[in-house]
Protein backbone atom coordinates (compact mmCIF):
# COMPACT_ATOMS: atom_id res chain seq x y z
CA UNK A 1 0.00 0.00 0.00
CA UNK A 2 2.80 2.06 0.79
CA UNK A 3 4.71 1.69 -2.45
CA UNK A 4 1.32 2.29 -4.68
CA UNK A 5 0.88 5.60 -2.50
CA UNK A 6 3.84 7.10 -3.44
CA UNK A 7 3.71 5.84 -7.00
CA UNK A 8 0.18 7.97 -7.33
CA UNK A 9 1.96 10.88 -5.29
CA UNK A 10 4.74 10.98 -7.70
CA UNK A 11 2.57 11.16 -10.95
CA UNK A 12 -0.26 13.47 -9.24
CA UNK A 13 2.30 16.10 -7.75
CA UNK A 14 3.70 17.17 -11.10
CA UNK A 15 0.19 16.52 -12.93
CA UNK A 16 -1.39 18.92 -10.81
CA UNK A 17 1.75 21.28 -11.30
CA UNK A 18 0.77 20.94 -14.99
CA UNK A 19 -2.27 21.44 -14.83
CA UNK A 20 -2.02 25.01 -12.37
CA UNK A 21 -0.31 26.54 -16.00
CA UNK A 22 -3.45 26.62 -17.41
CA UNK A 23 -5.36 28.47 -14.69
CA UNK A 24 -3.06 31.41 -14.48
CA UNK A 25 -4.71 34.91 -14.40
CA UNK A 26 -2.27 36.53 -16.80
CA UNK A 27 1.49 36.90 -15.16
CA UNK A 28 -0.06 36.11 -11.89
CA UNK A 29 -0.90 32.48 -10.40
CA UNK A 30 -4.42 33.89 -9.12
CA UNK A 31 -6.68 31.68 -6.88
CA UNK A 32 -7.47 28.56 -8.58
CA UNK A 33 -3.77 28.02 -9.82
CA UNK A 34 -2.50 29.20 -6.02
CA UNK A 35 -4.77 26.13 -4.64
CA UNK A 36 -3.88 23.81 -7.21
CA UNK A 37 -0.17 24.55 -6.72
CA UNK A 38 -0.25 23.95 -2.85
CA UNK A 39 -2.20 20.76 -2.81
CA UNK A 40 0.33 19.37 -6.03
CA UNK A 41 3.19 20.36 -3.63
CA UNK A 42 1.83 19.04 0.00
CA UNK A 43 1.15 15.46 -2.42
CA UNK A 44 3.88 15.13 -4.23
CA UNK A 45 6.72 16.04 -1.08
CA UNK A 46 5.07 12.30 -0.36
CA UNK A 47 6.59 10.63 -2.87
CA UNK A 48 9.37 12.34 -3.16
CA UNK A 49 10.63 11.41 0.02
CA UNK A 50 10.08 7.85 -1.03
CA UNK A 51 12.51 8.13 -3.93
CA UNK A 52 15.22 9.65 -1.64
CA UNK A 53 14.85 6.84 0.92
CA UNK A 54 15.93 4.49 -1.48
CA UNK A 55 19.46 7.03 -2.73
CA UNK A 56 19.59 7.40 1.18
CA UNK A 57 20.12 3.24 1.33
CA UNK A 58 23.24 3.84 -1.16
CA UNK A 59 24.55 7.01 -0.50
CA UNK A 60 23.08 8.06 3.37
CA UNK A 61 24.63 11.94 3.26
CA UNK A 62 23.11 12.66 -0.43
CA UNK A 63 19.79 10.93 0.35
CA UNK A 64 19.83 12.94 3.64
CA UNK A 65 20.22 16.24 2.30
CA UNK A 66 18.07 15.29 -1.03
CA UNK A 67 15.09 14.77 1.23
CA UNK A 68 15.92 17.94 3.46
CA UNK A 69 16.03 19.93 -0.32
CA UNK A 70 12.61 18.41 -1.40
CA UNK A 71 10.84 19.09 1.95
CA UNK A 72 12.02 22.45 1.71
CA UNK A 73 11.91 22.81 -2.29
CA UNK A 74 8.01 21.55 -1.60
CA UNK A 75 6.91 24.44 1.44
CA UNK A 76 8.18 26.66 -1.14
CA UNK A 77 6.21 25.68 -3.81
CA UNK A 78 3.07 25.95 -0.97
CA UNK A 79 4.36 29.53 0.18
CA UNK A 80 4.53 30.61 -3.65
CA UNK A 81 0.73 29.55 -4.39
CA UNK A 82 -0.77 30.81 -1.23
CA UNK A 83 1.14 34.10 -2.51
CA UNK A 84 -0.71 33.82 -5.60
CA UNK A 85 -4.41 32.83 -3.43
CA UNK A 86 -3.93 36.04 -1.45
CA UNK A 87 -3.22 37.99 -4.11
CA UNK A 88 -6.36 36.63 -5.90
CA UNK A 89 -8.92 37.26 -2.77
CA UNK A 90 -7.98 40.43 -1.92
CA UNK A 91 -7.15 41.50 -5.29
CA UNK A 92 -3.46 42.96 -5.09
CA UNK A 93 -0.96 43.14 -8.24
CA UNK A 94 1.84 41.43 -8.25
CA UNK A 95 3.59 44.96 -7.64
CA UNK A 96 1.89 45.39 -4.43
CA UNK A 97 2.52 41.97 -3.29
CA UNK A 98 6.20 42.33 -4.12
CA UNK A 99 6.21 45.60 -2.48
CA UNK A 100 4.64 44.13 0.73
CA UNK A 101 6.80 41.41 0.66
CA UNK A 102 9.91 44.10 0.57
CA UNK A 103 8.91 45.59 4.14
CA UNK A 104 9.70 42.66 5.33
CA UNK A 105 13.01 41.26 3.90
CA UNK A 106 14.00 38.57 6.38
CA UNK A 107 10.56 37.00 6.56
CA UNK A 108 10.07 37.00 2.99
CA UNK A 109 13.73 35.61 2.28
CA UNK A 110 12.74 32.80 4.68
CA UNK A 111 9.07 31.73 3.60
CA UNK A 112 9.91 32.45 -0.32
CA UNK A 113 13.17 33.68 -1.69
CA UNK A 114 15.12 30.91 0.22
CA UNK A 115 12.61 27.93 -0.32
CA UNK A 116 11.49 28.87 -3.98
CA UNK A 117 14.41 27.72 -5.49
CA UNK A 118 15.33 24.09 -3.53
CA UNK A 119 11.97 22.88 -5.49
CA UNK A 120 14.33 23.01 -9.08
CA UNK A 121 17.87 22.66 -7.00
CA UNK A 122 16.28 19.31 -5.50
CA UNK A 123 15.02 18.06 -9.23
CA UNK A 124 18.59 18.33 -10.44
CA UNK A 125 20.11 17.15 -7.86
CA UNK A 126 17.63 13.59 -7.70
CA UNK A 127 18.70 13.27 -11.38
CA UNK A 128 22.11 13.65 -10.36
CA UNK A 129 22.03 11.19 -7.60
CA UNK A 130 19.76 8.37 -9.05
CA UNK A 131 21.85 8.36 -12.10
CA UNK A 132 25.24 8.57 -9.90
CA UNK A 133 23.98 5.61 -7.27
CA UNK A 134 22.25 3.19 -10.62
CA UNK A 135 18.89 3.30 -9.31
CA UNK A 136 17.83 4.50 -12.70
CA UNK A 137 18.83 4.82 -16.41
CA UNK A 138 21.15 7.77 -16.77
CA UNK A 139 18.85 9.37 -19.60
CA UNK A 140 16.25 9.36 -16.96
CA UNK A 141 18.39 11.17 -14.35
CA UNK A 142 19.00 13.67 -17.59
CA UNK A 143 15.32 14.33 -17.83
CA UNK A 144 14.72 15.19 -14.63
CA UNK A 145 18.27 17.58 -14.71
CA UNK A 146 16.80 19.14 -17.70
CA UNK A 147 13.27 19.46 -16.01
CA UNK A 148 14.65 21.51 -13.31
CA UNK A 149 16.53 23.58 -15.47
CA UNK A 150 13.24 24.18 -17.30
CA UNK A 151 11.55 24.56 -14.45
CA UNK A 152 12.72 28.01 -12.93
CA UNK A 153 13.07 29.66 -16.56
CA UNK A 154 9.16 29.03 -16.73
CA UNK A 155 8.25 30.95 -13.55
CA UNK A 156 10.89 33.77 -13.59
CA UNK A 157 9.49 34.91 -17.22
CA UNK A 158 5.65 33.92 -16.77
CA UNK A 159 5.56 32.95 -20.03
CA UNK A 160 2.53 30.26 -20.34
CA UNK A 161 4.49 28.31 -23.61
CA UNK A 162 7.31 27.81 -21.77
CA UNK A 163 5.79 26.68 -18.29
CA UNK A 164 4.00 24.09 -20.62
CA UNK A 165 6.71 22.66 -22.10
CA UNK A 166 8.38 22.44 -19.08
CA UNK A 167 5.59 20.97 -17.20
CA UNK A 168 5.21 18.35 -20.04
CA UNK A 169 9.07 17.73 -19.40
CA UNK A 170 8.56 17.09 -15.37
CA UNK A 171 5.94 14.99 -15.73
CA UNK A 172 7.07 12.67 -18.15
CA UNK A 173 10.20 11.91 -16.42
CA UNK A 174 8.09 11.66 -13.43
CA UNK A 175 5.71 9.06 -15.11
CA UNK A 176 8.96 7.18 -15.84
CA UNK A 177 10.24 7.44 -12.54
CA UNK A 178 7.03 6.28 -10.84
CA UNK A 179 6.88 3.51 -12.96
CA UNK A 180 10.42 2.39 -12.17
CA UNK A 181 9.60 2.72 -8.26
CA UNK A 182 6.44 0.86 -8.48
CA UNK A 183 8.02 -1.94 -10.00
CA UNK A 184 10.86 -2.27 -7.39
CA UNK A 185 13.93 -1.18 -9.55
CA UNK A 186 14.87 1.12 -7.23
CA UNK A 187 15.24 -1.31 -4.61
CA UNK A 188 18.44 -1.81 -2.98
CA UNK A 189 20.34 -2.19 -0.39
CA UNK A 190 24.61 -1.06 0.08
CA UNK A 191 26.68 -3.96 -0.86
CA UNK A 192 29.70 -4.85 1.30
CA UNK A 193 32.61 -3.20 0.66
CA UNK A 194 31.61 -2.18 -2.87
CA UNK A 195 30.05 1.36 -4.08
CA UNK A 196 27.60 -0.60 -6.35
CA UNK A 197 24.16 -1.44 -5.42
CA UNK A 198 22.37 -4.76 -4.54
CA UNK A 199 18.76 -5.13 -5.79
CA UNK A 200 16.76 -6.13 -2.77
CA UNK A 201 15.24 -9.61 -2.85
CA UNK A 202 12.14 -8.42 -1.89
CA UNK A 203 10.06 -4.85 -1.85
CA UNK A 204 10.16 -2.91 0.88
Amino acid sequence: MLRTMRFISLIVGPLLMAVSTFFWEGERYGVTAGVIIMIANALWIYGLIGVWERIAAIKPWTGAIGIVLALLGCVGGIAFGLQGFFEGIFEISGSESLDAADAYPIASAIVLWLPGPLMPISLVALGIDLAWSKLAPVWLGVLLVLSGAAFPLSRITRTESIAHLADALILAAFVVLAVHYLRGRMDATPAPNSREPVRASQPV
